[in-house]
């Protein structure tokens, strides 16, 4: 079979286990990306909302105009993720063919399969974009089309800070060249984004001020930004393998990353072998994550996730050193099998899939009275509990009269972050409460009901 149908076949493949469970409920990152395209036009995402967010606008922008063709729905909101992903795939393929036409092919299977790609395919956020945009830059920069990748990098800094990370590898794969010729053109295409960042400083400053007044507020918040931490660095590795699935017993869990992690080196040492062929691919995949990880010293942000831009490395160098394996096509059929079953895991596992808000607001507001309110040890209700919930009946802690309440729920989602030493809840026991019922939802954690004792 030709390679032009070879890959038509993959793209539709890659497009279908993308389809594959999209209509979960929408988490909490998600309900935000869906509010703000909901509640704000084009110029206020950029005027009033991107100044309190952490990302550029682009994303936003996109799905305001998506969405307002299609509606706010949870498959539409995430239809674009899906379709950015598809396109990745392609352009992760057009990559190999600079290389074989065997190393494109299997390297474009093996992302259509890749069970992280999978996941962030499917969620309403900008790094299925970003993911997309990065793997264009280095394509185009590989091609040397200078005015197309001064609009990609235009694109991709408009869209998240830290896949500009890629420059790295760029800079020191032209400069590190013999051929100096092309330096000028090569740095003009750096115009476009420089001469944008520029611009969004003073935004970019209100965000970070932003985001350091929250994290002063709430410190244990940084855990969850992502650390400088050795358990932040294998959770990277971890997570490209196997993507956001879990096993139920620890021990299990570990056995498969071993196991797993010893086929994945294999191929990833044949192609060190061969690092001057591959070298931006080696410096694709090591030097974002290893300045994202020094950064993270300083400015807490290190997370798998957010290193996604670099997967399509990770395969491209995979695929490679399988094709200097001696038994390579055996070594493909394994990598693929892994991909199948990880994956599968995640679509067909309803346990696998993110916070059930969705069914955690209508279980509440079924059971949920006149007189009675929801309780957040948060500043704010959560953005994806006000998504669903018919009633505003969320308030913080702080706001509530407990002299008229005499039943009501509570979340723990959070608290953990905001209220470690649960002191809302022995307030509540001082004031007489009884936690009487505790449910559990995906994701969300527990629903507690209190009653007053009389």
């Amino acid at each position: 079979m030709k390679s032009k149908y070879k890959i038509i076949l993959i793209l539709i493949a890659a497009l279908v286990m993308r389809l594959i469970s999209l209509n979960q409920s929408l988490w909490m990152d998600e309900a935000i990306s869906a509010t703000v395209v909901k509640n704000y036009n084009l110029l206020e995402i950029i005027t009033k909302f991107a100044p309190a967010d952490t990302h550029p606008p682009l994303y936003y922008l996109l799905l305001r105009f998506w969405s307002g063709l299609f509606g706010l729905s949870e498959i539409s909101l995430r239809l674009p993720s899906v379709i950015f992903a598809v396109m990745t795939v392609y352009v992760v393929y057009k990559i190999g063919l600079i290389y074989f036409k065997k190393v494109a092919i299997w390297t474009s299977v093996l992302l259509a399969t890749a069970p992280l790609h999978i996941y962030y395919s499917q969620e309403a956020r900008m790094y299925s974009l970003s993911t997309l945009l990065t793997s264009l830059v280095i394509y185009l920069f590989l091609k040397k089309r200078s005015l197309l990748l001064s609009l990609a990098l235009f694109a991709l800094s408009v869209t998240d800070y830290l896949p500009l990370f890629i420059l790295l590898p760029m800079w020191v794969y032209h400069f590190g060249s013999r051929n100096k010729k092309e330096t000028t053109g090569f740095l003009l295409t750096h115009v476009p984004f420089i001469s944008f960042l520029l611009f969004w400083s003073p935004v970019f400053l209100l965000q970070s001020r932003s985001t350091s007044s929250y994290l002063a507020k709430f410190p244990a918040w940084k855990s969850v930004l992502g650390g400088a931490h050795l358990k932040d660095l294998l959770l990277v590795w971890v997570k490209f393998i196997l993507g956001r699935v879990n096993f139920g017993q620890i021990e299990i869990y570990v056995a498969i990353v071993i196991i797993t992690s010893l086929i994945v080196t294999m191929p990833l040492f044949r192609a060190l072998k061969y690092y001057k062929k591959v070298n931006i691919l080696w410096l694709w995949l090591v030097f974002p994550v290893i300045t994202a990880f020094a950064g993270a010293f300083f400015v807490p942000g290190f997370a798998y996730f957010r290193l996604i831009f670099v997967l399509p490395a990770f395969y491209l160098l995979i695929a490679y050193g399988i094709t200097k394996l001696r038994f390579g096509q055996w070594f493909f059929m394994l990598f693929l099998i892994m991909n199948i079953v990880f994956s599968a895991k995640y679509l067909f596992d309803p346990s696998q899939w993110r916070e059930d808000w969705r069914g955690a607001v209508k279980f509440v507001e079924t059971r949920l009275q006149p007189d009675e309110k929801v309780l957040v040890a948060y500043p704010e209700p959560f953005t994806p509990y006000v998504w669903y919930a018919k009633n505003n009946n969320v308030i913080p802690f702080s706001s509530v009269n407990y002299e008229i309440e005499n039943s009501l729920y509570t979340l723990d989602y959070l608290m953990d972050l905001t209220d470690p030493a649960r002191i809302n809840y022995q307030h509540l026991k001082d004031l007489g409460y009884l936690n009487s019922q505790v449910y559990n939802f995906r994701g969300v954690g527990q629903i507690r009901y209190w009653k007053v004792i009389r």
